[in-house]
């Protein structure tokens, strides 16, 4: 029984995410950022990858295997996963590979943005770095977490890509989303069931979605502690490969 049931931690189990999608597919035709302006009733599935590359790649293997293509937005600036190192990089191009679209997840409180020049100069930057290093297009991007000059910037695109935060999705299409590892404004059960809106943008962050029901701290500090132990883990291969000592007091 769930400790806190208005929170409905029992939502976010790949599992009943396997069934929410199932349940989308009953009314909705699933679409990308690439090709939404050509079909009604429809549902872009986004997702934010703000801590967890592993589990964005555990939901993007459930999106293939029922013949769904989302959108998986990655920051160049995480505090909780490398987009370049090897490990992180290979499950990107996996992600890649199963036919999904990858986006920028834009960060812009890792600069100081007073003008739309300097934010299409930065937003062209990371864009051209993402680009060259994965097999990829980026076309669309998203703000992570708003500031005060960036909730304004509302405009359709910016160097080049679509905005995910832009005027006409925010006024003309559905949202829900996990943040936090809740559901913010209404329950995706809900929301699909009652088919409350025609057109809906869901966002999700992989990382609120485990294997077995949890809270959100719990979750959280899961993805926290398995990087830590990957980390230990490639530094102990290192001394066993050069063959040193693992020397402690």
């Amino acid at each position: 029984m769930e400790k806190f049931t208005d929170y409905h931690f029992s939502d976010f189990t790949l599992e009943n995410y396997k069934y929410l999608l199932k349940l989308g597919s009953e009314n909705y035709q699933f679409t990308t950022f690439n090709d939404f302006s050509t079909k009604d009733n429809y549902i872009i599935l986004r997702h934010d990858v703000d801590y967890s590359v592993h589990r964005a790649l555990k939901m993007a293997k459930i999106e293939s295997s029922l013949g769904i293509k989302s959108t998986y937005f990655f920051l160049l600036h995480s505090e909780f996963y490398n987009l370049f190192e090897r490990s992180v990089a290979d499950k990107v191009e996996e992600i890649i590979s199963l036919g999904h679209d990858i986006g920028l997840h834009f960060d812009s409180h890792f600069y100081k943005i007073p003008s739309e020049e300097v934010l299409i100069s930065k937003l062209t930057l990371e864009k051209d770095i993402i680009e060259s290093f994965f097999s990829a297009k980026i076309n669309s991007f998203c703000f992570h977490i708003t500031n005060s000059y960036t909730i304004n910037c509302n405009k359709e695109e910016y160097a080049g890509m679509i905005n995910a935060f832009s005027y006409g999705f925010q006024n003309n299409i559905g949202y829900c989303s996990d943040s936090n590892g809740y559901w913010r404004f209404s329950r995706l059960e809900d929301v699909l069931t009652e088919q409350r809106y025609n057109k809906l943008q869901i966002n999700t962050h992989p990382a609120w979605w485990q294997d077995e029901v949890m809270a959100p701290k719990k979750r959280i500090l899961r993805s926290i502690y398995g990087r830590s132990e990957r980390v230990i883990e490639a530094y102990n291969k290192i001394l066993i490969k050069t063959g040193r000592d693992d020397i402690d007091e």
